[in-house]
């Protein structure tokens, strides 16, 4: 939803969305324009938040069933009056979002009244699964998408790590052991409890730090993406280390590492859906190939090129993915879910029969993935533009 939701907060004004002018579009790169800053800046602020809901998940909504109980509460009507508690927030917030998103929607009432049923009565908009292969192609063909939805499954399968796997391993470090007795199971218990609770806000904490940081940088680096390699780097590291640690006690050592894991969860959150709106927006402005007094201009390398098309000539368009901006919001959810879907299926298998360890491995290995994209995308651009110039 909110890849969907960023290219229309940065979109043109009605004024003038429709005085785009008519050039080619072909085999001419993408130039910059203000709207990818735009974009990473309210990714940035989306990663902040998001690192700011978890950490209101962790200081509000966690302890809610034990003070329920202290109030006389039942554990089990406890869990469920939380339940009806974070649900009744959830409601709150989908309606805060309504009223503050509606007038940017396409509501209910101006349905029938959408482009693609203002002509003739007989035609009728296509379906919207008839996109998803058209987005998919797009997704092999266009870096910057393709890294989109990679970096979207890395950031959802981190998120599901640090809140899922993380309790695991400490509760299996702590509570697991068959020489325990049930007095001292309890205490090591609620020590773990402790333990991945300090931890999983620790590296909140740093993803709420770290968010406007990545959603500033990308403004700097085009080709190689360095702010995502910095922090698939800081993910593949950070699980390796965190699987070879000893979790019993809070050691510097152990901050350190929940730190990588906050700043590479925030910094796969934020350059998602970064390049993902960026992309869809790009196709949609009309500055991406600028028509000039009849010359294209190049803000990428400065300079103009030779007359391409008069500016009044109507027989060429501009591409646009306008259409598309719902189903690449889909495809780039859908990347995120089969994320989840895999690290909690497959990670849980290995987890137990080859040890708690394995899921930060596997989780590793997605880091690893997305840091060996975004080196040949930037290999790629910049061997494009060295030819373009020569």
């Amino acid at each position: 939803m909110v890849t969907a939701i960023l290219p229309s907060m940065v979109s043109q004004t009605p004024s003038t969305a429709g005085q785009r002018p008519a050039i080619e579009s072909g085999s001419h790169s993408p130039i910059r324009t203000p709207h990818g800053s735009k974009h990473a800046h309210l990714a940035g602020f989306v990663g902040l938040f998001t690192g700011i809901g978890a950490l209101l998940a962790l200081g509000a909504f966690l302890p809610i069933p034990n003070r329920l109980q202290k109030v006389g509460i039942t554990p089990e009507n406890a869990l469920s009056d939380t339940y009806y508690i974070v649900g009744v927030t959830a409601i709150v917030v989908a309606v805060a979002c309504y009223c503050g998103l509606g007038s940017d929607s396409v509501t209910w009432s101006n349905r029938s009244h959408s482009p693609a049923r203002a002509g003739s009565g007989t035609q009728r908009a296509p379906s919207t699964l008839s996109y998803i292969p058209t987005v998919l192609k797009l997704g092999v063909t266009q870096p910057s998408l393709g890294l989109g939805f990679l970096a979207s499954f890395v950031a959802r399968s981190s998120s599901v790590g640090i809140s899922l796997f993380i309790p695991l391993f400490v509760n299996a470090s702590l509570c697991d052991d068959p020489a325990h007795g049930v007095e001292d199971v309890k205490a090591h218990c609620r020590k773990a409890y402790v333990i991945a609770a300090q931890l999983s806000g620790v590296s909140q904490v740093f993803a709420l730090v770290f968010a406007p940081v990545f959603g500033y940088f990308p403004l700097r680096h085009r080709h190689f993406n360095i702010p995502l390699t910095v922090a698939t780097l800081s993910g593949a590291v950070g699980y390796v280390s965190f699987a070879r640690m000893n979790t019993s006690e809070i050691s510097p050592a152990l901050l350190v590492v929940v730190a990588l894991l906050g700043i590479s969860q925030i910094g796969a959150i934020v350059h998602s859906l970064s390049l993902v709106s960026t992309f869809v927006m790009e196709e949609n402005d009309p500055t991406k190939s600028a028509v000039a007094n009849g010359r294209r201009v190049d803000t990428e390398d400065h300079e103009e090129t030779t007359p391409l098309v008069d500016s009044n000539d109507k027989s060429l368009t501009v591409e646009t993915h306008e259409h598309l901006k719902g189903t690449i919001g889909g495809v780039y959810s859908f990347a995120g879910s089969l994320a989840i879907l895999i690290l909690t299926k497959v990670g849980g298998f290995l987890f137990d029969r080859s040890g708690p360890e394995a899921p930060f491995y596997l989780l590793s290995i997605f880091n690893l993935g997305l840091l060996l994209a975004v080196i040949v995308c930037g290999t790629v651009a910049v061997y494009k533009k060295d030819n373009r110039r020569a």
